[in-house]
């Protein structure tokens, strides 16, 4: 009876892949990233593809919506609250302006900004 029996169920189906042995732990490493690293290299293109085009959908459906949503606002709100709107936002930045100005002096009258300078909060350069 020199019969050797299969005490492994995982490899008891002939023609399965069987697991390799390895002499150390280092070897089994170094063969599991090399294996890794090459499935890797030959799934990457696809991956690629697939974010490339989901990325491409996003930032279409994002502009389409929002210019056509701009678009619609625009022809449907009437020019007197256009113009309303218009004016408001611009008086509302120049109130934010002189309340940023008046914070800064208050806070350190020295620390201005260059006159003619983009820059008109001090924290945010």
């Amino acid at each position: 009876m020199s019969e050797k029996f299969n005490q492994n169920p995982e490899n008891s189906c002939e023609g399965s892949e069987s697991k390799r042995q390895f002499d150390s732990f280092g070897e089994a490493f170094k063969a599991g990233t090399t294996d890794g690293a090459a499935k890797a290299r030959e799934k990457a293109p696809g991956l690629k593809t697939g974010v490339a085009d989901a990325v491409h959908d996003m930032a279409y459906g994002l502009a389409y919506g929002s210019v056509f949503a701009a678009a619609f606002i625009n022809e449907l709100i009437p020019a007197n609250i256009r113009d309303g709107l218009s004016r408001g936002a611009e008086d509302g930045k120049a109130a934010g302006k002189k309340a940023c100005d008046t914070v800064q002096d208050a806070i350190g009258p020295d620390d201005k900004p260059i006159e003619g300078s983009d820059i008109t909060n001090p924290s945010f350069s």
